[in-house]
């Protein structure tokens, strides 16, 4: 059977830039409305699920003090500002700009959060520090806080949520050719899901149509996300990190390069264990397990009350 080796690497995915930016016809629409007192209410609509950091700029302000509108967005939809008139006679008139960027800048995190491995509890699963692409392949430097992480498996295993969060990306297009023997491929399909904290957690690698999970639903540490995909012929592989937005830099005009470091700052995790709180070592082998204080740290009541009816609906 003939191998060929293969470099699919796109050049985001090069550089490290693994934030989102989205255009404003994409997701994010802003209107405004005139009222009776002249001045004006800026609402907006967003299709996507998760935090937006959103700046919103006004030009050739006339008739009102000069005001920039920068914060994180999280709902479908709602109210942003409003203009008032300095002369209540007279209208306001504006021009304006907005861009966003998906994440919350700078969350206040707690980096001491169990997590639980992305596995079924009971099974064993050795883990691998992932090597950063752009120093590796392309003698370029490293992002200062790269952490991620790659576990093989030889059957096509179900991975399973770490944490409770909302699904806000799901890729799942990619079909692998089961000749190929890949040293690295951009061409995998993935689920995103952000945290209540603002952490943002990543899980590539899954089967085309073998993901369970939806855009938008809430997922808890347990829930199963979807079945890995082949990779290298034999081999069935998960990559999964965890980061959070860092910067806000939403100038598009400025040249990103393979030494720009990301927007994006990774996390070291915890995970749980049964003898306390652990951080991976590359190449060791780790039981998944979890306990009730993991398992329910983040549950409001209501879905406690939930869980007790009826457990297999958070499965």
């Amino acid at each position: 059977m003939k191998k060929r080796i293969l470099y699919l690497i796109t050049f985001l995915t090069i550089i490290g830039i693994n934030y989102k930016l989205i255009s404003q016809n994409e997701n994010i629409t802003i209107t405004y409305e005139r009222n009776p007192d002249k001045s004006v209410d800026f609402s907006y609509n967003k299709k996507l699920p998760g935090s937006y950091y959103l700046k919103l700029e006004f030009q050739n302000l006339m008739n009102c003090y000069q005001t920039v509108y920068e914060d994180v967005i999280k709902d479908g939809s709602g109210h942003l500002i409003k203009l008032k008139p300095i002369d209540s006679k007279q209208h306001v008139n504006f021009s304006y700009k907005y861009s966003s960027i998906r994440g919350n800048p700078n969350p206040k995190i707690d980096k001491s959060f169990n997590y639980v491995f992305p596995f079924k509890t009971g099974k064993s699963i050795k883990i691998l520090e992932s090597t950063s692409l752009k120093e590796k392949y392309f003698n370029a430097e490293k992002d200062s806080n790269w952490k991620s992480y790659i576990v093989d498996r030889i059957n096509a295993d179900t991975i399973y949520g770490m944490r409770k969060g909302i699904v806000i990306e799901i890729v799942d297009k990619f079909e692998t050719d089961s000749l190929d023997e890949y040293i690295y491929t951009s061409s995998m399909n993935k689920i995103v899901i952000e945290h209540n904290d603002g952490t943002i957690s990543n899980y590539i690698g899954f089967n085309k149509k073998s993901i369970f999970v939806k855009l938008g639903q809430t997922v808890y540490p347990q829930t199963k996300l979807g079945v890995l995909n082949i990779f290298n012929n034999s081999t069935y592989r998960l990559y999964f990190d965890i980061s959070y937005l860092k910067e806000t830099n939403l100038d598009h005009s400025k040249k990103r390069t393979l030494n720009s470091q990301s927007q994006m700052e990774h996390i070291t995790p915890y995970f749980f264990n049964s003898n306390g709180s652990l951080i991976v070592k590359n190449n060791n082998e780790y039981l998944v397990e979890i306990d009730e204080i993991t398992r329910f740290k983040e549950f409001t009541k209501r879905e406690m009350k939930q869980y007790m009816k009826n457990p297999q609906v958070f499965n």
